[in-house]
């Protein structure tokens, strides 16, 4: 064949590869799988034709369904060393959208629809690989991830022997760049609790809930400050999200509910940080958390086996980034976990989302370089 002939057939070839990617994403896209409501159940058409599709491939397909929309699609071909996972879930759509965002739109060169790059776009790299190859391969789908609640990568993990998989790929956005450090995450909310009375009280200023809950804050603050280095100014990036309390200003605030969140360094415990920045004045206030996850990785030094990974497949290394995702649960399991996927965090969560094309074909020839 001559180098003309070559050049043209690898055309044609990445051509169809990119028609399956953008086939697969208009199906996977036309659902709507937003979180919340979270109203997705196993028996949603979305999942009938997930189990036909990747059954029709020779994969052997597992459901569980957790209820209040929490589902773990898990198929199987062969014995592979590399599990993919990925979260169907997306965040709400806003009314300012240009595009319908259950419908695909390609617009110069970019593919619009809620959940294209967060993180549907890297799903449908997923199954165009699938049917174009034969290799072994495993990929669990999940309903849960964006929200709190979430259980379903914790429950696999749990009910599966993960010691046969040499690596987890988790597919969040990462510009097709392999990612094995990011942050933990921790979101908690707390009340403070006072002494009613009127404002010329003795007790309004040491009673007053509101009082209380500014005490705490400078604290935090402070805190959060302190843990700002030359290496890592961004510290524990601590964020109050919301405050309220009390009800006139010439009332002493009875009460005062508050919540933060804070994005924990990689080599940091979460639930160390979570119970330094909420110890102290016990005796007024109460405290829970709605997620408290760990970083990629949670101790320092356990990415050395995924660097390897990537060093023997070629993949290149990124930078660790700030948000959270799903690839420390599977760290903390003890498997050596990476985050990789095509897109940018900054095009995740936004009206009319969107993905590069360029960034779906890039990201389908990483995985299947992984299966090789």
């Amino acid at each position: 064949m001559t180098q003309a002939a070559r050049q043209t057939s690898g055309k044609v070839n990445q051509a169809s590869i990119q028609q399956s990617i953008e086939q697969h994403l208009a199906m996977l896209i036309s659902h709507d799988t937003c979180n919340p409501p979270r109203e997705i159940c196993f028996t949603d058409p979305l999942f009938i034709g997930l189990e036909r599709f990747f059954k029709a491939w020779g994969f052997k397909v597992t459901m569980a369904d957790f209820a209040d929309g929490r589902v773990a699609f898990y198929a199987l071909r062969g014995q592979p060393k590399v599990l993919f996972n990925v979260h169907l879930d997306t965040v709400p759509v806003s009314d300012d959208w240009r595009h319908d965002p259950f419908t695909l739109v390609k617009e110069n060169n970019r593919y619009h629809g809620r959940g294209v790059c967060d993180i549907k776009g890297a799903a449908a790299c997923l199954m165009a690989l699938a049917e174009r190859s034969s290799a072994d391969m495993a990929v669990l789908f999940t309903t849960d991830e964006e929200g709190t609640n979430s259980c379903c990568v914790e429950q696999f993990i749990s009910g599966h022997d993960l010691s046969v998989f040499h690596q987890v790929v988790v597919a969040e956005p990462t510009g097709c760049h392999a990612v094995l450090e990011h942050r933990g995450y921790a979101s908690a909310h707390g009340e403070f609790s006072g002494i009613s009375g009127h404002s010329s009280s003795l007790n309004a200023l040491a009673g007053n809930a509101v009082h209380q809950a500014a005490q705490w804050l400078n604290q935090a603050t402070g805190f959060a400050a302190n843990a700002r280095t030359k290496d890592n100014p961004a510290g524990v990036c601590f964020n109050l999200g919301y405050i309220t309390g009390g009800e006139k200003n010439n009332m002493i605030a009875a009460s005062c509910q508050l919540g933060f969140s804070v994005r924990v360094p990689a080599g940091q415990s979460s639930q160390g940080v979570y119970q330094q920045l909420t110890k102290g004045l016990d005796n007024h206030a109460s405290w829970y958390t709605s997620m408290l996850a760990p970083a990629l990785p949670e101790q320092a030094g356990m990415s050395v086996e995924s660097l390897a990974f990537c060093q023997k497949h070629d993949l290149p290394v990124g930078q660790p980034v700030d948000f959270w995702t799903e690839a420390a649960l599977f760290s903390q399991a003890g498997i050596p976990a990476l985050v990789l996927g095509p897109g940018d965090i900054a095009q995740a969560h936004t009206v009319d989302e969107w993905v590069a094309e360029e960034q779906l074909l890039n990201c389908y020839h990483l995985y299947a370089g992984l299966l090789s």
